[in-house]
């Protein structure tokens, strides 16, 4: 009887450690898309970035959390220690070598504005262009992401950003701040977005 007892008390320990130490599966829904592996290394960039944010943006509700993070990208007032982490940098140099960065990211380039005058004969002198990462328009990842797009609204803001080069982060995440609901923050499809789209294109150009 005892041996039962113990039997049962240990099967439920390990069944809700089991529920507890579920993995994130925000990617899941590009599945169609994407190969386990690549979904893997997405997921694995979620959970990452949500444990960072979760040391910094302390709510019950885990949406909000990461509506208070884009709201300090509004501002660039973001601590600087949620990209400074061994494991979030560990990740980016992983992805980076693997066939899913680039049918996520790609290098653009727009001329640097500046003040300075400068007096040249030579008409075909290049001007200084600076580079940066974006997501890629015409990529993989962002057309799976806006065909399995159930959210009406998000799909037609995935659609500018596809059609409008170069939107300035801080205006995109004005956007979902303002125009998305609370609860809609806890869908899978935009934590996956705000961890993709912001945190690590973010982490990127501060790595260069």
């Amino acid at each position: 009887m005892k041996k039962l007892l113990s039997l049962i008390i240990l099967t439920i320990f390990f069944s809700f450690k089991s529920q507890c130490q579920e993995k994130i599966n925000y990617a899941n829904l590009l599945e169609k898309c994407f190969t386990q592996n690549e979904i893997k290394l997405l997921n694995n960039g979620c959970e990452i970035f949500e444990n960072e944010i979760l040391k910094i943006y302390t709510n019950e509700n885990i949406g909000i959390s990461y509506k208070e993070f884009l709201e300090d990208i509004q501002t660039m007032q973001i601590p600087l220690e949620v990209f400074e982490n061994k494991k979030t940098t560990e990740y980016m140099n992983n992805l980076k070598k693997s066939e899913l960065f680039n049918k996520i990211w790609k290098i653009y380039k727009k001329e640097i504005n500046t003040e300075i005058v400068v007096i040249s004969n030579d008409d075909n002198e290049s001007k200084p262009e600076e580079e940066y990462f974006q997501i890629k328009r015409d990529g993989k990842y962002l057309n799976c992401l806006i065909e399995n797009c159930e959210n009406q609204n998000l799909k037609e803001l995935l659609k500018a950003i596809k059609e409008v080069p170069d939107i300035n982060p801080a205006i995109l995440a004005i956007a979902l701040t303002n125009e998305f609901k609370e609860e809609e923050f806890n869908s899978n499809i935009m934590r996956l977005i705000i961890a993709i789209d912001f945190y690590y294109e973010l982490k990127l150009n501060l790595m260069k």
